[in-house]
């Protein structure tokens, strides 16, 4: 009786490589660029430039009534004028003309000692154009590309057709 299965050593229970994107013992499996680079502070930005202003309370989140066009990245950093962070974005709501942010606060902070029309900051680096969210009109030639090339078209794999020679 032959067993049909992988030579060698033990299956894939020990994964001391090879299969999938494997490569070392500790390596992390598939490619790509290893880490996110954790959640460090990079402390306050350059610049600040005014996202909006705080409209009220919910539960624990401080809601804030966004006045300019782009739209921010979730948990992008909020600050007060002086460049203090006070939170980070959690949710965007309402529609693309007229929507708010819920902003979790820092642990230091008391979301309830806020003023409302309290202006609030965002770093501009953390912000996304308006249009990325739109629909693209046709014949419209979108971004991207390059790395790696054109996707599709290579067939189903394997070694050439289907036999007969």
């Amino acid at each position: 009786m032959s067993f049909r299965g992988r030579g060698g050593g033990g299956g894939r229970g020990f994964h001391s490589g090879g299969g999938r994107g494997g490569g070392g013992r500790y390596s992390g499996g598939r490619g790509g660029f290893g880490g996110r680079g954790g959640g460090f502070d990079q402390g306050p930005p350059e610049t600040v430039i005014p996202l909006g202003y705080y409209s009220y309370l919910c539960q624990k989140d401080l809601v804030c009534k966004v006045e300019i066009e782009d739209v921010p990245y979730f948990n992008a950093p909020i600050y007060l004028e002086n460049k203090e962070c006070i939170g980070k974005i959690d949710e965007i709501f309402g529609n693309l003309q007229d929507y708010y942010v819920s902003i979790k606060p820092n642990e230091n902070v008391s979301a309830s000692s806020f003023e409302k029309k309290l202006k609030l900051f965002i770093d501009p680096a953390k912000l996304l154009p308006l249009k990325r969210f739109l629909p693209q009109p046709p014949g419209a030639k979108r971004g991207g590309g390059g790395r790696g090339g054109p996707r599709g078209g290579r067939g189903r794999g394997g070694f050439g057709g289907r036999g007969g020679g």
